[in-house]
C-alpha cells in the first residue's frame, strides 16, 4: 500500500513538472521573432515537409543566412497566412450591396 502512494505522488509531481515546462516553452517560444524550419513548422499547424515544400517554390518568405539553415520571421509568418483572405457571407453580402448601389446611382 504504501509503494502505491509513493507512486501515486510521483506521477503526480512529474505531470506537474511536465506541465510547467511546457508553459515555459510556450512563453520562450512567445517572445522569439525568428523561427527554425521546427517552430515555424509548429507555429503554422504544418508537416515540416510541406514547410520545405513551400520554401522550395519561394511561396512563403524565408531566410537562409549561411546557406544551409532555414529561419522565418514570425511577423512574415502572420502576414502570409492573412494574404488571400476569404470573405464571410455577411461581407460578400455588403460588398454586393454596395456595388448594386453604386451602379444604380450611375
Amino acid at each position: 500500500m504504501e509503494k502505491s502512494i509513493d507512486i501515486e505522488t510521483i506521477a503526480l509531481k512529474l505531470e506537474s513538472q511536465e506541465n510547467r515546462i511546457t508553459v515555459l516553452e510556450h512563453l520562450i517560444f512567445d517572445s522569439k521573432d525568428v523561427l527554425t524550419l521546427e517552430e515555424a513548422a509548429a507555429y503554422l499547424g504544418i508537416s515540416k515537409s510541406t514547410l520545405y515544400k513551400l520554401t522550395h517554390q519561394h511561396e512563403i518568405p524565408f531566410y537562409r543566412p549561411n546557406g544551409k539553415l532555414i529561419y522565418f520571421e514570425k511577423a512574415e509568418l502572420v502576414a502570409w497566412m492573412r494574404k488571400n483572405r476569404s470573405m464571410s457571407e455577411e461581407e460578400i453580402k455588403e460588398t454586393a450591396a454596395r456595388h448594386l448601389s453604386e451602379l444604380a446611382k450611375k
